[in-house]
């Protein structure tokens, strides 16, 4: 018999949070469910605590790889699922316990693709929750709009869905270790036709740990991954009969990844990066009523006309804090 869902759980080095994230799935008040746990090559005890588990749970599946990173574990997992939906949950994280029954509820009733769901940030600083998706429904081409031009997180947007739209599997990339989210949650949107929220409760806990709060600074690797996968967004969408509704989405992805650079400091290529975005901001004044860009947009138009003195005014923010060093 079919699960009604699968929980797709990629585990890298966890031991010390494991057991949370895979209690909270054990104890979901939906029971017929398969839980899938990706071993990604961890070289701590997280398979050992996977194993244990599985021994007391028969609804665990285990799967054994050597490392590729986030997106290859989560395409094995995908590969071994049988259940109707799936939902993805980073090893470190945990559901509420009824998450995965609402979430069902709500697809089944409204026969959506992908049930968006409200989730919590659960951090060294205390708890919050962003703001949440406005509408009760999208369209493949309104949920990409939405995706491009609010302030929400990627990585949370699209964690239950359902599982055919892995039919033809989506373009996965080893090496892009930052915006992979991005890229495959677009193609993911793409190929939806009806996509609900969940407004009831957050049902998701997205963790974030006191090392990664401390790691702030931008490396080349990185870099080269954020000005990436606005490329790869943007050859996606460009090969879509509707890519003229996409033009501008394409822009505020590509901005948000050059503003992202200049919140990290990253000096390189910042010249022509800051004209991109004063130009867009000409063109898209829209775009100055994100929060964090209002802030910065005096310094974005200021380096754009004198890269000297943007360099300059940089160094302030760098020293009042706004920046990180």
């Amino acid at each position: 018999m079919q699960p009604s869902v699968s929980v797709i759980i990629p585990v890298y080095n966890i031991e010390k949070h494991l057991e949370k994230c895979l209690d909270s799935v054990i104890g979901q008040t939906l029971k017929d469910i398969e839980i899938i746990v990706v071993n990604d090559g961890s070289t701590d005890n997280s398979l050992d605590i996977i194993t244990q588990y599985a021994r007391k749970d028969s609804r665990i599946v285990i799967v054994d790889k050597p490392n590729e990173g986030l997106a290859y574990a989560r395409k094995s997992g995908i590969e071994a699922a049988h259940g109707k939906y799936v939902q993805h949950l980073d090893g470190d994280d945990f559901l509420e316990p009824d998450a995965c029954e609402l979430l069902f509820k709500r697809a089944e009733e409204t026969d959506a693709d992908i049930v968006i769901m409200r989730f919590l940030i659960d951090s060294p600083r205390g708890q919050k929750e962003p703001p949440f998706w406005t509408q009760d429904e999208y369209n493949n081409i309104s949920a990409i709009h939405t995706m491009a031009h609010e302030d929400y997180r990627w990585n949370l947007v699209f964690l239950f869905q359902r599982r055919d739209l892995h039919a033809v599997p989506i373009d996965y990339l080893q090496n892009l270790t930052y915006g992979e989210d991005a890229y495959q949650s677009i193609q993911i949107a793409y190929r939806s036709k009806k996509i609900v929220t969940l407004r009831d409760k957050p049902l998701y806990h997205y963790v974030i740990r006191e090392s990664s709060v401390t790691q702030t600074g931008m490396t080349r690797k990185k870099t080269e991954n954020v000005l990436l996968f606005p490329n790869l967004i943007e050859t996606f969408l460009e090969g879509t009969p509707e890519n003229r509704q996409f033009a501008e989405d394409i822009i505020y992805i590509r901005f948000r990844a050059y503003f992202l650079l200049l919140l990290k400091n990253w000096r390189e290529g910042m010249t022509e990066h800051c004209r991109f975005m004063a130009e867009s901001l000409a063109k898209y004044p829209a775009l100055e009523q994100l929060e964090e860009v209002r802030r910065f947009t005096k310094l974005i138009r200021l380096y754009a006309r004198c890269p000297w003195l943007g360099k300059l005014y940089t160094n302030y923010y760098v020293h009042k804090g706004k920046i990180k060093a």
